[in-house]
């Protein structure tokens, strides 16, 4: 089998149980609360999982216009947002599994 960057972007993002915990919480949290007939609730913390990086890109995408600010947009961000997370997410849990498996010896 031959491992390439996607491989390894794959399994760090979704080969763990922290990302696979926090991507399942905002695909729930996203369903819930999207559409007209929505929790908003739900919605609301929906966005809040992806502060630290939509925040960011959300004002990037502000800064640009009213053009920039479609829906699309928006749910192309979120899940960038989730993704990005997820993936730092699971590279702080191999770098504790390597230091543990340090200790150990």
């Amino acid at each position: 089998m031959r491992s390439g960057p996607v491989r390894t972007f794959a399994a760090v993002t979704f080969g763990n149980w922290l990302s696979g915990a926090y991507l399942g919480l905002a695909a729930f949290l996203v369903l819930i609360g999207a559409g007209d007939g929505g929790d908003q609730t739900a919605g609301v913390f929906a966005l809040m999982l992806a502060v630290p990086t939509g925040a960011v890109l959300l004002s990037v995408v502000n800064s640009l216009g009213s053009w920039a600010q479609t829906d699309a947009t928006i749910w192309c961000i979120l899940a960038f947002s989730y993704l990005f997370q997820a993936f730092l997410l699971g590279l702080t849990v191999r770098a504790v599994r390597r230091g543990q498996s340090r200790v150990d010896l």
